[in-house]
């Protein structure tokens, strides 16, 4: 059951973070809010902190209407992504 669920996690996370990048190429400010607050809860539910703290950020930059600033947060996030898809590849 475990293996199964960090599977779909991975699978879950990779979505959306093309779902994220997406939305910052075409300054897509509400795409940017949904696609932040899934990773949000999805990263927090599997303890990938780092990935959580930027999400919630960025959601919130988003959900205050400034999504130029969650724009410019997100612009590692890429990085970010990619170091937590390794580290639960590592796992």
């Amino acid at each position: 059951m475990i293996p199964f669920l960090v599977e779909r996690f991975l699978c879950d996370l990779q979505m959306h973070l093309e779902g994220v990048i997406g939305a910052v190429s075409s300054s897509d400010g509400e795409q940017l809010e949904r696609e932040s607050h899934t990773l949000k809860s999805v990263s927090g539910t599997f303890g990938a902190v780092r990935l959580q703290q930027q999400m919630t950020e960025i959601n919130e930059c988003c959900r205050r209407g400034d999504v130029k600033k969650a724009i410019k947060l997100a612009g590692n996030v890429k990085v970010i992504g990619q170091l937590t898809l390794e580290a639960y590849l590592k796992n």
